[in-house]
């Protein structure tokens, strides 16, 4: 079932009409097309809709769906990121097309968002962007799955800065206790998620919820191969409080250190 499947069904459920079930948040025009799936629903648009009409995020998206990530595109998935994160554009031009030959429609979506960031800029939004949102929170486990996390940690250069905090505080309240005991594949996935929101809201002072992010970093277990992300976190408490010294000191030491590519990412 898809997004407009499930908002019909719950719509027709509720003995509503299509004007009753958006009431001012779309117009009956353009929900009616989101309901044919001739029209994408914004994040935005469609988790209000949800709350409008109590239906509960959990139920709805169970009912979409799924799909498995196997071992093989997961080792692609990971390629891919690293490809984005080194801004390669030949090398993910090369793993998206092994990804084309994939089953895995998010993968396939992740891919072309990467390469129309890379291609075209940071600021430019590809047309599926909701599309891709919209299936990242497809199931009620989202949560527990490493792979839609680090998938959505990559989208956030192109998400509306106004979801990024629903999306914090859904990952808040799942970890704020426990994240120190969870596998590392989701302790790094949830570092990557907090790294990038908090580099977003260096660009944007619309966006609120820093402590959340860095204090998430603070519970990470002390593994070497989570050292850095509790650095950048420091680093970004500093930023945020406005401690200039210690942001040099910080520098000084990856700098020493010969990350180069980490300073780079950082806000000055």
């Amino acid at each position: 079932m898809n997004i407009g499947e499930a908002l019909k069904q719950y719509r027709t459920s509720a003995g509503l009409t299509q004007k009753e079930f958006t009431q001012n948040i779309l117009s009956p025009a353009h929900y009616s097309k989101i309901e044919r799936n001739l029209h994408e629903n914004s994040a935005n648009d469609l988790l209000k809709l949800l709350s409008q009409n109590k239906i509960r995020y959990s139920d709805f998206f169970s009912s979409l769906d799924q799909n498995n990530v196997n071992d093989q595109d997961e080792k692609l998935s990971e390629q891919l990121l690293s490809a984005y994160y080194d801004r390669n554009l030949d090398k993910a031009k090369e793993i998206y097309t092994q990804i084309n030959t994939s089953n895995d429609d998010l993968l396939k979506l992740q891919a072309q968002l990467i390469l129309n960031t890379l291609q075209s800029g940071r600021h430019k939004f590809p047309k599926n962007k909701d599309k891709i949102i919209q299936k990242v929170f497809s199931g009620t486990h989202w949560l527990n799955d490493s792979h839609k996390i680090l998938i959505l940690a990559t989208f956030i250069e192109v998400l509306d800065p106004f979801d990024l905090p629903f999306f914090l505080n859904q990952i808040y309240q799942k970890y704020q206790n426990n994240l120190g005991k969870q596998t590392l594949k989701i302790q790094e996935s949830v570092a990557s998620f907090c790294i990038n929101y908090l580099y977003s809201a260096s660009q944007n002072r619309n966006i609120g919820s820093t402590n959340k992010a860095i204090q998430l970093l603070t519970q990470l277990t002390e593994y070497p191969e989570l050292g850095i992300e509790k650095i950048i976190g420091y680093y970004y408490h500093c930023y945020f409080t406005n401690q200039k010294e210690q942001l040099k000191t910080i520098i000084t030491i990856l700098k020493k250190s010969n990350l180069s590519k980490t300073i780079n990412i950082l806000p000055q």
